[in-house]
């Protein structure tokens, strides 16, 4: 009888680094494909916009009247805006996952601020939907970078906006337990397909049945980095053709807490 004995701990670990690196460059080709097909339409369709705008006014300027040129000028500067926007959220995901971004934690108003925000949306011209807000305790003073906290919450209720028709409501929910807030954003939207779920939080990709409605792909991307910062979560419960909940719980100090019900309805 032979016996061979042999170690190969060396091989599976090599196989091992093989498989991670094959993995990790497909992850990298299909980062790359979503970009391309974002970058395609977002930037392809407002620079259309902006070069038929740009000829008008070549051609045309000394017989428009300055009220239409004024009006073609505005539509410009709002493309050219949307391209700015794109950028941003491209350099702040960046920033985001390298951990560049300053992270400032201050004292604020959370309550105020969620008010603020949903005023801010009521007195857009576009937006007619019915925004119901709700706060179980009035949260006054609690520590958290406001311009990240801005930016999560206006981004949250922005996509329930987007993505639901304009006679549905959309609730807002603000609550303090256990040293936490939870604050959830929910609509009667088109919903997410339960495919997409697993990769709602990577960047570019977008649910199959969003058609022709504008994005990048980074909103849900970025506001999962800043959670993330805060040492939170953010989760979502979604049905096609019912609607969605997106939940973000960030534990947090608090000064203050005032035990009362502060409902209003915008």
């Amino acid at each position: 009888m032979i016996v061979v004995n042999q170690d190969i701990t060396e091989l599976k670990q090599n196989e091992k680094m093989i498989r991670q690196a094959l993995e990790k460059e497909q992850e990298l080709g299909e980062l790359k494909s979503r970009f391309v097909s974002m970058a395609s339409h977002e930037f392809r369709t407002p620079l259309a916009s902006i070069l038929a705008l740009t000829e008008t006014l070549r051609i045309y300027r000394l017989r428009l009247p300055d009220e239409q040129i004024e009006q073609k000028l505005g539509k410009i500067k709002e493309q050219v805006g949307h391209l700015k926007d794109v950028m941003d959220d491209v350099l702040q995901l960046a920033q985001l996952q390298a951990r560049r971004t300053e992270f400032n934690p201050t004292q604020f108003n959370l309550d105020n601020l969620c008010q603020t925000i949903l005023d801010e949306f009521q007195s857009q011209a576009d937006v007619t939907h019915q925004l119901f807000y709700t706060c179980n305790d009035a949260l006054r003073e609690v520590e958290l970078d406001k311009k990240l906290m801005r930016q999560l919450i206006n981004n949250l209720i922005s996509n329930a906006i987007k993505y639901s028709s304009s006679d549905k409501t959309i609730g807002v929910n603000l609550t303090y337990s256990d040293n936490a807030f939870v604050l959830t954003v929910h609509d009667e939207g088109i919903g997410i397909p339960a495919a997409d779920l697993n990769h709602l939080f990577e960047p570019f990709h977008r649910a199959v049945n969003v058609g022709t409605i504008s994005g990048t792909g980074l909103g849900l991307v970025i506001a999962k980095e800043s959670v993330e910062l805060h040492g939170g979560t953010i989760t979502v419960e979604s049905q096609v053709g019912v609607g969605t909940t997106f939940t973000v719980r960030i534990p947090t100090v608090t000064r203050g807490v005032k035990n009362h019900a502060n409902n209003s309805g915008d």
